[in-house]
């Protein structure tokens, strides 16, 4: 035979079984001495208890029922927000034009000297001692071609 646990107890003796489940229950107790004894002791429990709160609280204690207020947002600090916002601007607006002054620099070139000079000249000689003293140099990048 099975017999009932505490919360079935408590459950049968606060009235909160349904019709069915009770009638059981007290088919049960007409057999049972052990869940018949168990019950009792659980009644006196609780009227022990009832009693000693209303001696606790001896004015009825009235609880409200519960409802779920209305959902509010945080308050936003918009001065936070705005001047967030605007930092954010200017970093960005600085980083772009630290990349376009770094990306509009010429790119380094190779730089070729071409040097021409008359066919008579002795690499032997001294340059006082030269015919002429016509020097060009010729400045090639990328970008120009000047004549020195």
């Amino acid at each position: 035979m099975k017999h009932l646990n505490d919360k079935t107890i408590q459950s049968y003796i606060d009235n909160e079984l349904p019709e069915s489940e009770r009638k059981w229950i007290e088919t049960h107790l007409e057999k049972c001495l052990e869940c018949r004894h168990k019950v009792e002791s659980q009644r006196t429990f609780s009227e022990k208890m009832k009693k000693s709160l209303e001696i606790l609280t001896p004015n009825a204690v009235e609880v409200p029922e519960f409802s779920f207020g209305r959902a509010t947002r945080p308050e936003v600090n918009v001065n936070r927000i705005v001047l967030i916002s605007s930092l954010s601007t200017a970093c960005s607006i600085a980083l772009i034009a630290v990349l376009i002054n770094l990306l509009s620099k010429p790119k380094p070139t190779d730089y070729i000297f071409d040097y021409y000079t008359i066919e008579d000249y002795d690499a032997n000689k001294p340059s006082a001692e030269q015919e002429f003293a016509e020097f060009k140099m010729n400045l090639q990048t990328e970008e120009t071609d000047i004549n020195l």
